[in-house]
């Protein structure tokens, strides 16, 4: 592997994932905040006796509050809520709706939005249909057209079938055209 085609990799990788950095700064952040929070309360709890004094009949007071069973229901789902947030975003895939392609030469990087006109283009001129009653929908592996067509007016499934794999192997991107026609038509 070349170092050209090292970069493209990285390149093309950061461009079809998103970034975790906004969701690890916020975590980071508040536990910073938090951490400093105590480590400031703790420091003060030790040097100042007045303020341990100050500070001990509100702590019963929230402790008490804190213990009620609604209380504590709803602590502990905001706080599950919270982690199941996180980890999601930990785990999740984190994929743009981009497509990447890499040769000896180049790195070529596609949006799904132009990969759908495209196809949604090629499968109006094939079936003969205005451009407005064609969309296309492409997902990770399926590319699905929904046509609907003029009353009256008959579609080859075939046609345009073939139009949406010409131009998925055109481009190089390998997925699977499903091409469903409508069954009411259009009044034209």
């Amino acid at each position: 592997m070349t170092n050209e085609q090292a970069t493209y990799r990285r390149v093309l990788r950061r461009e079809t994932h998103t970034s975790r950095t906004a969701a690890a700064m916020v975590v980071a952040s508040i536990g910073a905040l938090l951490l400093i929070a105590l480590l400031a309360g703790a420091v003060w709890w030790l040097v100042d006796g007045g303020f341990r004094d100050a500070a001990a009949r509100p702590l019963e007071e929230i402790s008490v509050g804190v213990q009620q069973p609604p209380v504590l229901f709803t602590v502990g789902g905001v706080l599950t809520a919270l982690a199941v947030v996180l980890i999601a975003l930990a785990l999740l895939p984190g994929r743009r709706a981009r497509r990447a392609r890499l040769t000896d030469r180049t790195a070529l990087l596609v949006d799904d939005g132009v990969i759908a006109d495209s196809i949604a283009a090629a499968v109006a001129r094939r079936a003969g249909v205005d451009r407005s009653r064609v969309s296309v929908f492409v997902g990770r592996r399926t590319v699905e057209v929904r046509i609907t067509p003029t009353s009256g007016v008959f579609v080859r499934v075939a046609d345009a079938e073939d139009a949406a794999s010409d131009i998925l192997a055109g481009i190089g991107f390998s997925a699977t055209p499903r091409v469903v026609v409508e069954p009411n038509g259009v009044v034209a």
